[in-house]
């Protein structure tokens, strides 16, 4: 069975964060304490080996992929741009909580959007075709193990929506610099769109044991089976 490896990570803190605003196309760097704490959480942690390193367009997610494998090359894909938040952006909780548009969103984010924003179908079937155009790319330049450094709520909302096995979105958060291993088919994402989460990354220790029990369960050839 022919796999692909997709290993997807956080990008860092940026000032923005740390104030607590809703930050979407504003192009924020990361701040100094997200540069010194990505720096600090990278040590001693075992990074898989990769080919190719894709991030999102914005600069955190850049600076991010350059910390966790200097020397790489990144490439962008454009279509994983963070949401739009239209008037939220830069705004925090606090400013926006007794705004009745942001309530509405809040309850639906998917049938929702922000005033001049964009809702969460539309920033989904975004994120589907910007994750269709790193695994064709894959595809076509053989590369089976690739890195891919995005912002945190895309994770959570891949994993949620095409992930198995199947978890609420709120399960697949992750901090800065980690996330997770995800693996391909050419079969079952054209086909249905899904992938497995094969295992967290960087892996603890208490992680080895079954994540080389899986990979053994890939390596024979065994089929994914989902319900």
């Amino acid at each position: 069975m022919l796999t692909y490896k997709i290993h997807l990570f956080r990008h860092g803190i940026t000032r923005a964060n740390l104030e607590g605003k809703y930050v979407g196309l504003t192009d924020y760097p990361l701040c100094q304490e997200g540069i010194d704490a990505l720096k600090e959480y990278v040590k001693g942690k075992d990074y898989p080996a990769i080919e190719k390193i894709y991030t999102s367009p914005l600069r955190r997610c850049r600076e991010t992929a350059k910390i966790l494998y200097p020397g790489y090359k990144t490439f962008d894909v454009p279509q994983l741009m963070e949401m739009d938040f239209g008037l939220y952006e830069g705004k925090t909780l606090d400013e926006l909580q007794n705004d009745e548009t942001f309530i509405a969103w809040s309850r639906d984010s998917m049938h929702n959007a922000p005033p001049e924003g964009e809702d969460g179908l539309t920033f989904i079937r975004r994120v589907i075709k910007g994750l269709d155009d790193v695994f064709k790319d894959m595809m076509a330049n053989d590369v089976h193990n690739a890195a891919l450094v995005i912002p945190g709520g895309m994770i959570m909302s891949m994993l949620a929506l095409m992930g198995f096995p199947r978890h609420p979105m709120g399960e697949w958060e992750c901090d800065a610099g980690a996330g997770y291993t995800i693996v391909m088919t050419p079969e079952l994402w054209s086909r249905d769109k899904v992938f497995e989460v094969l295992n967290a990354i960087p892996m603890k220790p208490e992680d080895w044991e079954d994540h080389w029990s899986t990979k053994k369960y890939y390596e024979d050839g065994e089929e994914m089976f989902f319900e």
